[in-house]
């Protein structure tokens, strides 16, 4: 088919989701003969978009200075602008405007309705990413339900897949082999830092019940420090850090396959099941639990406990009741861990999702009549 001139827009590529998302998204379609470009304020992750063979338009302010490269955008000649999440929405539609192009957004998770109101940069077509998410913003002040496209997150199964050796990160971080681990993995602001603060909540009762157990955060975002301090005090007076507070990585993979079960959600979740850990999902609408072949389906429609309504609000006490079984016997849950890593790599492909997104640039492009 013809190549499709694509210009994503997101105000940070920093570690997190959308973002791992957004080049994801970016080698699928170039793979498939797409011309992608993607307008940034950048991050860690900037290098990714690159190496998916993107260009990076960077600026210092997404809001502040989008005006600035508009004639470089117009020099590429793109044809369509899709924005992702509010703030870079009310860039994108601008931009869309600006460059008289079809303009597209995508939701990434759920947005209070008072907010949802004063919100003036919906696209006429909108794309979610769960079930939860087109709950929350099909309703009268939002969006009407014949608007809204539901898609999923794709997951690179060449990177995430079950088998990766820990023996490499085990010895960097002087553990040994045996040593039960609960890595939560995650990008660390607001109501997703909350998980991590609950997890550490329960960190002493449930070192008392699994000796030996250790705790990594890893991740990064505007409460790091608040997750670093808590770790902190969880460590006081204990001969070993019972928390340990890691930062952000690009190698989560290995964390993943170190793990014995790993706490995330939304893709991060989708990561960690795709390489065959037992993983609980928890996030920011609440806790959901260990996701099973049986569960997991229910978990995708609130994309692993980040859209929607989970089940029950993240508590100490979620993990207190959850977590001792898992890590006492760890060979009883890896069966389940791997049939649920075989449906992800079967169903979830970055081909497929990149695939999928070219159809709804395509209906995005066709004329409407009046």
């Amino acid at each position: 088919m013809a190549e499709l001139r694509i210009l994503l827009v997101n105000r940070h590529m920093n570690i997190g989701g959308v973002e791992t998302y957004l080049y994801r998204l970016a080698a699928g379609l170039v793979a498939r003969g797409h011309r992608v470009g993607l307008l940034t304020e950048g991050g860690l992750w900037e290098s990714k978009v690159v190496e998916a063979g993107a260009r990076l338009h960077k600026v210092p302010s997404l809001a502040g200075s989008w005006q600035n490269v508009l004639p470089e955008l117009s020099a590429v000649g793109y044809q369509i602008v899709h924005a992702h999440n509010y703030h870079s929405a009310r860039v994108g539609r601008r931009l869309a405007a600006e460059l008289h192009l079809p303009y597209l957004m995508s939701v990434h998770g759920p947005r209070p309705r008072l907010k949802q109101l004063l919100f003036r940069d919906w696209s006429r077509t909108v794309v979610v990413m769960s079930e939860g998410d087109r709950e929350n913003i099909a309703w009268p002040g939002g969006v009407s339900k014949n608007r809204i496209l539901l898609e999923f997150y794709g997951i690179d199964t060449d990177r995430f897949h079950p088998g990766i050796d820990p023996a490499p990160l085990r010895n960097e971080l002087g553990l040994t082999a045996g040593t039960p681990v609960v890595a939560f993995i995650s990008r660390f602001s607001n109501r997703k830092a909350d998980v991590g603060h609950a997890l550490l909540d329960a960190a002493p009762a449930l070192a008392a019940a699994v000796p030996g157990l250790r705790v990594l955060l890893v991740g990064e975002g505007p409460e790091s420090a608040s997750l670093a301090d808590h770790a902190a005090r969880v460590n006081v007076g204990l001969p070993q850090p019972l928390a340990r507070m890691i930062g952000p990585r690009r190698d989560v993979e290995h964390f993943m396959s170190l793990a014995t079960v790993a706490v995330c959600t939304a893709n991060t979740a989708l990561e960690s099941m795709a390489c065959g850990t037992p993983t609980i999902a928890a996030g920011r609408t609440g806790f959901m639990g260990l996701v099973t072949p049986s569960n997991f389906e229910q978990g995708r429609t609130l994309c692993f406990a980040d859209h929607g309504r989970s089940p029950e609000p993240v508590a100490g006490h979620c993990f207190e009741r959850v977590l001792p079984p898992l890590l006492r016997d760890p060979d009883a849950a890896r069966p389940a861990a791997r049939e649920v890593a075989a449906m992800i790599a079967e169903r979830y492909s970055v081909s497929r999702m990149a695939e999928a997104m070219e159809r709804i640039y395509l209906r995005e492009l066709k004329p409407r009549s009046a």
